[in-house]
């Protein structure tokens, strides 16, 4: 017969490490961990109908995400996203 290990249990209040990941801040371009975080999408090419064996097909438009970071202490400075309100 074969063993199954089975992982030890961690007790709720074990501490664990968690790297944080860096990133450029997109209006001061300070390097951060924490601050806020936008994901928009820019369309790179429209969305089109095609004929295809006599069938009206529509193609999707082609998108493309972009991410922008703002650090804490734009934040607290009151700094306002780019672009247009939507």
């Amino acid at each position: 017969m074969n063993k199954i290990l089975i992982p030890k249990k961690s007790k709720i209040n074990d501490t664990e490490e968690v790297a944080l990941p860096m990133v450029k801040c997109s209006f001061c371009h300070n390097m951060t961990s924490t601050g806020m975080h936008q994901i928009r999408l820019n369309m790179v090419k429209k969305g089109e109908f095609k004929f295809e064996n006599g069938k009206k097909l529509y193609k999707p438009p082609v998108m493309k995400k972009i991410d922008i970071y703002m650090c804490t202490n734009c934040v607290k400075k009151g700094t306002k996203w780019p672009g247009a309100r939507p």
